[in-house]
């Protein structure tokens, strides 16, 4: 169905679309939520225990303050956290439902060692372990899947920065950002949105997005919504890292060529040496007989500019979810994962 256009009655039973529709209404009810308080003392470092869209969140964020926060910001996606954090650096430990058990782990890892840590989440065990220990955390928004919530937790991660006098307030940034993520949205209800003609571009096709290592958390977020909106493979990576290794693999597309698109994301920031290697990696590919579809730089601020196309590529993973014919929002593979794994877990311990 390569090219298909999105059919209009395509099942979205759970509204995600809605969702999507509402992301900068969420990040200003975000910013309405209550500030965090500034630790006693300045943490070394941020580590962020999560997983998913709340891993996602905060490698946005650290994507953002790479050139002016000199304290290292990391994400840790595991069970603990690496020996470099220690008591002296602050944990943030970010869990949608509060019950993800890699999260859970790390802040047992934190209290066993000794590592300052707080919570952001919507509630359940995280939330009831935080109040336990006397342990300030923040809410994130029920009633939706976790990666629909990526705004709100971006937001609270930006405003923790702020908090540890790492960065300024992040408030007025995100109102701009809000404001061209509104415009954004208007287009998309009006379907004359570029991600609805890039969805129908998409259809039927395996997905490649490239873009700047700087930008790398946005790649991988446009390949997680594919994923688990579009319930298709995704696959992401970034220059100049391609350019050493994955180029070559393009020699052999061949007759796999049709079957595939790349997407080439941009900010309008790039240094020039990015930039050059963008452009001769999209010419290069277009030589091989690969599509490449590069969608226009947004305008603003570096927020701004990251949000946008944030939202983009959420709205481009709906309509391809339309294009096939699946609602975005069940992740019915992922929930069998985790039962198969409890049960695992539950005959060994038998």
């Amino acid at each position: 169905m390569t090219g298909a256009a999105a059919p209009r009655g395509a099942p979205d039973a759970s509204g995600m679309r809605r969702l999507v529709e509402d992301a900068a209404a969420q990040v200003r009810a975000a910013l309405d939520a209550p500030e965090w308080s500034a630790p006693a003392r300045p943490p070394s470092m941020l580590a962020v225990g999560a997983m998913g869209g709340s891993a996602i969140a905060a490698d946005l964020t650290a994507a953002l303050v790479r050139d002016r926060v000199r304290s290292p910001v990391v994400v840790v996606r595991d069970y603990t956290f690496p020996a470099f954090v220690g008591p002296d650096a602050l944990a943030l430990l970010c869990s949608y439902s509060g019950a993800t058990e890699e999260t859970l782990s790390l802040a047992a890892d934190a209290d066993a060692r000794g590592i300052p840590w707080r919570a952001l989440t919507t509630g359940g065990a995280l939330a009831a372990r935080a109040a336990a220990a006397g342990v300030e955390w923040r809410a994130l928004p029920g009633g939706m899947p976790p990666r629909a919530a990526v705004y709100a937790s971006w937001v609270a991660v930006t405003r923790l920065l702020a908090a540890l006098g790492w960065t300024d307030d992040p408030a007025p940034a995100w109102r701009e950002a809000a404001a061209t993520m509104d415009a954004a949205t208007a287009a998309w209800r009006g379907r004359d949105a570029s991600a609805a003609s890039l969805a129908r571009a998409l259809a039927g096709r395996l997905v490649f997005v490239h873009a700047d290592q700087r930008l790398e958390p946005l790649a991988t977020r446009w390949r997680n919504q594919i994923n688990e909106n579009a319930k298709l493979l995704a696959h992401s990576t970034v220059v100049p890292e391609l350019n050493h290794n994955e180029v070559v693999g393009w020699e052999g597309a061949g007759s796999v060529a049709p079957h595939i698109a790349v997407v080439v994301l941009r900010d309008g920031l790039e240094s020039p040496p990015i930039e050059a290697r963008l452009a001769l990696t999209a010419e290069y590919l277009r030589r091989q007989g690969v599509p490449v579809h590069e969608p226009d730089a947004p305008a603003g601020g570096p927020l701004a500019r990251l949000a946008s196309l944030v939202l983009l590529g959420d709205q481009v993973s709906v309509d391809l979810a339309a294009a096939t014919g699946v609602d975005p929002t069940p992740i019915r593979s992922l929930d069998e994962f985790k039962r198969r794994l409890s049960e695992r877990r539950a005959t060994r311990a038998g």
